[in-house]
């Protein structure tokens, strides 16, 4: 029997879309006025450091995205006009093509065995690959610690009692109806919890308000030092960051993905303020926003999230702070 779902040749469940946006961009107050004085692109802030946090072996990311966009084009109008099997294996065919492109462990893993898996239902191996074609579009390098020997010189400014709340605000996808939870240990800078796939849900966060807005234009980004957390090949985090052109704009902030896979302890993960280059709301990228604006930082947060982390987590780091 034909099946009554409908595939179609978008990314589904995975694509981030870009929402224009609005006339927000009334930027009154002091902070942001003074936005007009920093340049993220000056010399005094500069984004080479972007390679330096992303040393891990590369991959053909982008071409496996290639290739599934490719694939779909082709795949989705065949299921739909009835012909589940040249759908699957198109999918099928596709899926041994990027598993030779060195795609990250995680998605590797779970996309061999779900090739190996021999079945004759056409339309169960068409949605599994199709589900896993949306994780991997979906998927982000993370900034990860540099791990050669040599590294430019910085320093390090821990953040301090006076600067960060004892406990952060626990931020969880029960705002939308989830069952996700995630705590924090003060005293070993330790975040763990479970994220679940239940009623749409799959993140848990942490939050840090800053009693002032914090100016943070005289240095170049943020560090976690001896980081290390669960399934290191498979789960990222983002770090959080909000300035007060956020706070104008209901759910709007900053985030980078970061990892440690290889768990290199002896140097620090450095995450420049240039990353931080277009706000997005629930997970949408807001087209036309600012990039974050360090002189006026209001919140830094972390984040685990669908699909990399789904089920238990920990993450623990020695010290966080700004670098320079």
């Amino acid at each position: 029997m034909q099946s009554t779902m409908v595939m179609v040749d978008t990314f589904m469940h995975s694509i981030t879309m870009k929402v224009p946006l609005r006339a927000y961009l009334l930027f009154t107050a002091t902070c942001s006025s003074a936005r007009a004085f920093y340049n993220p692109h000056s010399p005094s802030s500069p984004s080479t450091f972007l390679n330096m946090s992303t040393t891990s072996p590369s991959t053909n990311l982008s071409q496996a995205k290639q290739l599934i966009s490719k694939a779909i084009s082709i795949g989705a109008p065949a299921y739909n006009a009835g012909d589940i099997n040249k759908c699957a294996t198109v999918y099928q065919d596709t899926a041994k093509e990027i598993t030779s492109l060195g795609i990250p462990s995680a998605l590797q893993s779970e996309l061999l065995a779900e090739i190996e898996n021999e079945t004759s239902d056409d339309n169960a191996k068409a949605w599994a690959l199709r589900r896993m074609f949306d994780s991997i579009v979906d998927y982000t390098l993370p900034l990860t610690p540099y791990s050669e020997p040599q590294i430019p010189s910085v320093t390090l400014e821990p953040f301090t009692q006076n600067q960060l709340p004892n406990e952060p605000l626990g931020v969880m996808d029960n705002v939308m109806g989830g069952i996700s939870r995630g705590s924090w240990i003060s005293k070993a800078n330790t975040f763990f919890g479970e994220t679940s796939l239940a009623n749409n849900g799959g993140f848990a966060s942490l939050r840090w308000r800053f009693p002032q807005k914090q100016n943070w234009s005289y240095a170049k980004g943020i560090y976690i030092k001896g980081l290390r957390h669960s399934k290191p090949m498979e789960h990222t985090f983002r770090i959080i960051l909000k300035d007060d052109n956020c706070d104008r704009v209901r759910l709007a902030n900053y985030k980078v993905v970061f990892a440690n896979p290889d768990q290199v302890q002896d140097q620090p993960l450095l995450i420049p303020f240039t990353e931080f280059d277009e706000m997005e709301q629930m997970g949408n990228s807001l087209v036309g926003s600012p990039s974050f604006n360090p002189m006026c930082v209001t919140e830094i947060g972390i984040m685990a999230i669908k699909p990399t982390v789904v089920g238990e987590f920990q993450l623990e780091f020695e010290e966080w702070g700004l670098y320079v």
